[in-house]
């Protein structure tokens, strides 16, 4: 009997499903103990491993260890124990492992069709990587490629009593392991839908939830047992880091049903245990969820949807089973959820392939997004540590860069969090001993001043470009309107020159792109100031001397945030490295030298 195939290749976690007759879908097991295989994959000297063999693998030899082979798709290649590797083939690897396991339930008879899921906003050449990796895997000729949000929406609209009639409006939330990916679709009639708006945060998933809790074991460490906290970062202390990266993401999964969860940390002869309630952890992750709400209104604002246009706001992946993430949505629609949250694309996408239905018209597979922006937010920078605006444009690929795989994998949230503390705990002195002056643009046309009440926000570019630097204007190739902020500020893209004494002081190159987006509120850039200050994670720091501007550098220090709220300005950038956007702001003057 012919069957079908599809798999939801994810950041964090795969899942796939197989369509078993006309109207017959289920969740394909893909591990011994559940429906999900972890995307990781461990590039050896003669083979790739995937999942949990992966894992055990990178226990040995964290070099070789790609922890989210997806968050790297646009990279082109990386580079793994000194030799140049092609995204795709190790996506291939995991690629395989599914079809792999496909095949053993259905007595190694091929399907008739393998349908692979990607977000709605990558780009033509993402999607080439993937069917690249298709072709590697040995996926054979017929496969298709859908969007998640499509394939979501059609599993919605084939599970509720109430038809999905023509031109009802729907959300879809995927809010994964790794990212978080909003889109608003419109029912062209009863079985298929048109994206009218998609955005996407690729740097904000369940595993930025899992540091926030990982940053508040690390301060209880350091206060209550500093020589434990000391020796978790020494090479003795890897595989209790490993243990407590695995029960720190347990207990965020336990909280979403309990009142509070437990995290013991045993090493060096001390037995430690923190109680996590689950007040705390809705406070550990408010900033995080904030920004996942924001971003969701102004993609919802931008597809028009305003008070009760919206039938419902649908709710996949695993990260959205949160109890604090249902009643922050509710805000801006009723919430709608299904069985599984991390199995629903799949099995939407593996319902949805032409031909997959008798009794309805086919759905046509389409991997193109309609009404995209002029500028698709296919790639997201790293976020802000504390919620700023978040940019409604960002940068794209630079071309084929070769990218550092990330070591050590499952204690990233461990290593990561020690780096922000370090950040975040430098002298203040040194940055404030002299003041700061930055060589503006001309005055800004008549516009009323920042002042300690005031409310403007950027209505043109030259509101805009008339607070930035010189040196920033001098060294770009163009500065122009990139979109509005959710408050409504007009923002100005900033697109830097790789020949100019900016460029060539942060290090470009010629085929490298490097943007910096501003805009000007006066209200938002007080209270984020405020906020960015009374931060307790260690990215943020006053960098004048009358102590009104400040830079946040985000998780991985290479995501920064600018406000002067002297003057309601606020900047933000992505930068290759931490040292290369401090470089940055000293060239055009916003830090001291």
């Amino acid at each position: 009997m012919s069957w079908v195939l599809a798999v939801d290749f994810g950041t964090s976690n795969t899942a796939a499903a197989h369509r078993i007759g006309p109207d017959r879908v289920e969740t394909l097991p893909l591990t011994h103990t559940g429906n999900a295989l972890p995307s990781s994959v461990f590039v050896g000297s003669h083979a790739m491993s995937t999942g949990d063999v992966a894992l055990n693998e990178a226990s040995l030899d964290p070099s070789g260890f790609v922890l989210a082979p997806k968050s790297l798709v646009g990279a082109g290649s990386i580079v793994v124990r000194d030799r140049e590797v092609p995204v795709s083939s190790i996506i291939a690897a995991v690629l395989r492992t599914v079809y792999g396991q496909a095949l053993r339930r259905h007595n190694n008879e091929p399907p008739a069709e393998v349908v692979l899921t990607h977000p709605e906003a990558w780009s033509a050449r993402e999607l080439s990587v993937l069917r690249e990796a298709a072709s590697i895997a040995g996926l054979g000729g017929n496969v298709s490629l859908i969007s998640e949000p499509r394939a979501a929406a059609f599993y919605y609209s084939r599970q509720h009593d109430a038809k999905v009639v023509k031109g009802s409006t729907i959300a879809v939330f995927d809010f994964g392991g790794g990212t978080l990916d909003v889109a608003v679709l419109t029912a062209t009639n009863e079985w298929t839908f048109e994206v009218l708006r998609a955005g996407g945060d690729n740097a904000l998933g369940g595993k930025t939830l899992d540091g926030a809790i990982a940053r508040w074991v690390d301060q209880h460490l350091a206060e209550e047992n500093p020589q434990l906290w000391a020796w978790l970062r020494t090479p003795e202390g890897l595989e209790t880091r490993r243990t407590l990266d695995d029960q720190v993401r347990k207990a965020k999964e336990l909280l979403s049903e309990a009142p509070s969860a437990t995290i013991r940390i045993r090493g060096d002869g001390s037995d430690m245990t923190l109680t996590l309630t689950r007040d705390e952890f809705e406070q550990l992750i408010e900033p995080q969820i904030t920004r996942a709400v924001h971003l969701a209104r102004g993609v919802l604002r931008d597809a028009g949807v305003v008070g009760g246009g919206l039938q419902a706001l649908y709710l996949t992946g695993g990260s959205s089973r949160i109890p604090y993430v249902h009643r922050r949505l509710a805000e801006l629609g009723p919430i709608a959820t299904l069985d599984d949250p991390k199995t629903v694309v799949a099995k939407g996408a593996a319902g949805f392939v032409a031909g997959g239905r008798t009794t309805a018209p086919p759905a046509m597979v389409d991997t193109e997004v309609l009404h995209r922006r002029p500028t698709p937010n296919t790639v997201s920078a790293p976020p802000p540590s504390a919620f700023v605006e978040p940019n409604t444009e960002a940068k794209p690929p630079r071309g084929k860069r070769k990218v550092m795989a990330l070591a050590g994998g499952v204690a990233a949230t461990a290593i990561i969090a020690a780096a922000g503390f370090y950040y975040g705990t430098q002298d203040d002195a040194q940055a404030s001993a002299a003041p700061t002056t930055i060589d503006a643009a001309p005055d800004n046309g008549g516009t009323p001043p920042a002042t300690a009440d005031s409310s403007y926000i950027s209505e043109n570019s030259d509101d805009v470009t008339a607070l930035l630097p010189r040196k920033l204007l001098d060294s770009s190739t163009e500065c122009s309107k990139s979109g509005f902020s959710s408050q409504g500020a007009l923002q100005v893209r900033c697109r830097v020159d790789p020949d100019s004494s900016l460029g060539q002081a942060i290090g470009m190159k010629s085929v490298d792109y490097e943007a910096v987006t501003s805009w000007r509120d006066d209200q938002y850039a007080r209270s984020n100031f405020i906020r960015l200050r009374d931060s307790k994670d260690g990215n943020t720091k006053i960098v004048s001397s009358d102590e009104n501007r400040i830079i946040d550098h985000g998780a991985d220090g290479t995501y920064f945030t600018a406000v002067d709220r002297s003057t309601g300005l606020l900047m933000q950038f992505s930068t290759d490295s931490a040292e290369q956007g401090m470089t940055l702001l000293t060239e055009i003057g916003f830090t001291p030298s």
